[in-house]
């Protein structure tokens, strides 16, 4: 049973990870991503259409490599957070409250690591959003509202019906 527990914690750990990401995505200008995968669907093509100076792609890099590196290292301390825990309950005779504790603990630390990496990462993303011009901003703004159109065609959102 509390096996599952640990499961469903890892799993919900790495589903922070990736609403961070989604949540970076959708208050910044472009992300590192395939074209065409979920939220990330489109950045590249909006990398190209803003026809970034050379300042401009200086920080866009920047935020870019922050938010890779950002999401590696939570994915990272994701595994050792469930590591930690499989150690712990593979002990004969753990005690199950001591382990919930560790859990809890271990989520909430993740939670606070989660929350500054994705504050640090937006300010990145602000940094690039701050030198474009009006022109380049409409075309982000534009990308952005699309990405959410096509995330609620997926989920049912208000421009679409669920899909399954």
């Amino acid at each position: 049973m509390f096996e599952n527990h640990g499961k469903k914690l890892i799993g919900a750990l790495f589903a922070a990870g990736l609403l961070v990401a989604g949540s970076v995505w959708a208050q910044a200008p472009g992300a590192a991503g395939p074209e065409g995968m979920g939220p990330m669907r489109g950045h590249e093509r909006l990398h190209r259409e803003l026809n970034l100076n050379p300042q401009q792609e200086e920080l866009w890099k920047k935020a870019q490599s922050l938010q890779r590196e950002a999401f590696r290292s939570m994915r990272a301390r994701g595994e050792e957070t469930r590591a930690k825990l499989r150690v712990e309950i593979d002990k004969p005779g753990a005690d199950l409250k001591q382990f919930t504790q560790l859990r809890d603990e271990l989520g909430a630390q993740m939670r606070a690591q989660m929350e500054a990496a994705r504050k640090q990462v937006r300010e990145a993303w602000f940094a690039v959003y701050d030198t474009l011009d009006s022109a380049q901003k409409e075309k982000v703004r534009v990308a952005i509202r699309d990405g959410m159109d096509r995330m609620g065609r997926h989920r049912g959102g208000p421009r679409g019906e669920m899909h399954g």
